[in-house]
């Protein structure tokens, strides 16, 4: 017997019990950590962490026993891990997964096909192809509609910024662009998207040569919505100057607020104005199963394209996401074919021929999974839940006297600030320094102290917190206890700032 047979899946009885052990005891390790979890984060200096890497991250001449490798696993990842499944943490667009999504982890790995021609994934391809079909009956998009799983929002989002800026240079200078290059007028292209727009609109247009200078910012409203006035104002003024619009992008669900633009006005003056409309819903296109609010994402269809993380409130491990286009020829504008893998007259489905990866991950199967074993009621009912909770708790932070609420909040994000007193009255540049110092500072403490994880977000040059409570384990109960601990901290604080303040004020 080969003496390597041990180290992989095969028929051999010997992997297949490797394979078992290795398994077996990964999941003990997980699950006797997560039995004992009392708080998401032990915190760890940034020496420590060193010190343990120059110990235990290093290549062995020969491997160590499986049991020793797994118990370091314990002491340097489980231990010291950010636990995003722990319903205190509550910072970023972090999901805790599913069981089911976790179980079919197991199966994609094992299996690791690439998902780029249907050779090398057979039914792999088609299970995707299934799973797009069905977001796309959910969307209400049309016969012609198709789409692709990517690794997130930030590919998906350059995905159509790509599609948009060739089929634009198609129409109106009949320039192939991935034959023939860019156009020189490609310098004048404009791309509008609101004040609050991911920052990847900004990063696709530099990588896209066409530099960042041509994303047009739109200010917002007092939803923090984009405000299509504004919108049509500056789409004129780009006109009247010799700039070329040519897509503008709505956000469903702002990272900081959670806002959604107004989709219906934005695509009338869209189409209006021969542009290109593409949602951005990464955090907010999971609306489309919630039994309640379901009705926000009504004109989700209007979109020329869309983009979907499954990684954020679907619940799913990273990384999983999607993008979709209402008219799958403009995936036309991506395709190369190669012979030894999508050959131009092979009739079969190849998922390159959509997407700008080859190598590609089976991620399809974690949402195919996931709703084949929850259902959408279920899940439905976890994500209003999550509304329900994050509604609770703004309106328990608008109660406090010493607490600041940005937003109420449309799904389950949260920003506020701990307000003290005004102490510096003749300098307000040193007041507002000193309110977010103390707002950093709580972020900080509680961070440290492991049992609130917030991030940290910047308006109008003021520090807030925020909470973003995707997580269907948070009660409103324990939040509030939590958030008890952001006032007792923020006013200890505010003691000793006044304290010295009084004290350099006296000498």
């Amino acid at each position: 017997m080969n003496s390597f047979n041990k180290w992989f899946l095969s028929t051999a009885s010997n992997g297949i019990e490797n394979y078992h052990k290795f398994m077996t005891e990964a999941v003990k390790v997980v699950s006797t950590h997560y039995r004992d979890l009392e708080k998401p984060y032990q915190h760890i200096e940034i020496e420590e962490i060193q010190n343990k890497i120059e110990a235990y991250v290093t290549f062995e001449e020969k491997g160590k026993s499986p049991d020793a490798v797994l118990a370091s696993l314990q002491d340097l990842v489980m231990k010291h891990s950010l636990h995003i499944s722990h319903p205190g943490a509550m910072a970023h667009l972090h999901c805790p997964p599913l069981i089911p999504a976790l179980a079919a982890e197991v199966i994609i790995t094992a299996l690791n096909q690439s998902m780029d021609s249907w050779d090398q994934s057979p039914i792999a391809t088609y299970i995707e192809d299934g799973v797009t079909q069905e977001v796309i009956k959910e969307i209400d998009y049309p016969n012609t509609a198709s789409g692709v799983f990517t690794s997130g929002g930030t590919q998906s989002n350059y995905m159509a910024l790509l599609l948009a800026r060739n089929e634009y240079c198609a129409k109106n200078f009949l320039i192939n662009v991935s034959k023939q290059g860019l156009p020189i007028e490609a310098k004048k292209l404009r791309i509008f998207c609101s004040e609050k727009a991911h920052f990847t609109v900004q990063q696709s247009a530099a990588q896209l040569g066409l530099g960042m200078d041509s994303v047009v910012s739109i200010k917002t409203n007092e939803n923090y919505e984009m405000c299509t006035d504004d919108l049509y104002e500056e789409i004129e003024k780009a006109k009247q100057q010799g700039y070329l619009p040519f897509a503008v992008v709505a956000t469903i669900g702002t990272t900081d607020f959670g806002s959604i633009d107004p989709l219906d006005e934005i695509s009338k003056l869209a189409e209006r104005e021969g542009m290109w409309l593409h949602a951005d819903a990464a955090y907010g296109g999971a609306l489309l199963f919630s039994n309640t609010y379901r009705h926000l994402l009504s004109d989700l269809k209007k979109a020329d394209s869309i983009t979907m993380d499954f990684h954020k409130w679907f619940y799913q491990p990273v990384s999983c996401g999607a993008f979709f286009v209402k008219n799958s020829s403009m995936f036309e504008h991506i395709q190369l074919y190669a012979d030894y893998l999508n050959p131009e007259e092979d009739q079969q489905l190849h998922l390159v021929d959509r997407s700008i990866q080859t190598t590609k991950r089976f991620d399809a199967l974690k949402v195919w999974l996931t709703f084949q074993v929850v259902g959408k009621q279920e899940f439905g009912n976890m994500m209003d839940y999550t509304i329900k909770t994050a509604k609770q708790t703004a309106a328990f932070l608008q109660n406090q006297i010493n607490i600041e609420v940005l937003n109420n909040p449309v799904m389950n994000a949260i920003v506020f600030r701990y307000q003290p007193k005004v102490i510096y009255k003749d300098n307000q540049k040193q007041q507002l320094l000193y309110e977010n110092t103390i707002n950093q500072s709580i972020q900080q403490l509680l961070y440290e102290q492991g049992n609130l994880i917030m991030a940290k977000t910047k308006y109008q040059e003021k520090v807030y917190l925020k909470l973003t409570m995707l997580n269907p384990l948070i009660t409103f109960d324990e939040t509030v206890k939590r958030l008890n601990e952001v006032i007792i901290v923020g006013q200890k604080l505010e003691q000793e700032e006044e304290q010295l303040h009084e004290c350099s004020s006296f000498g």
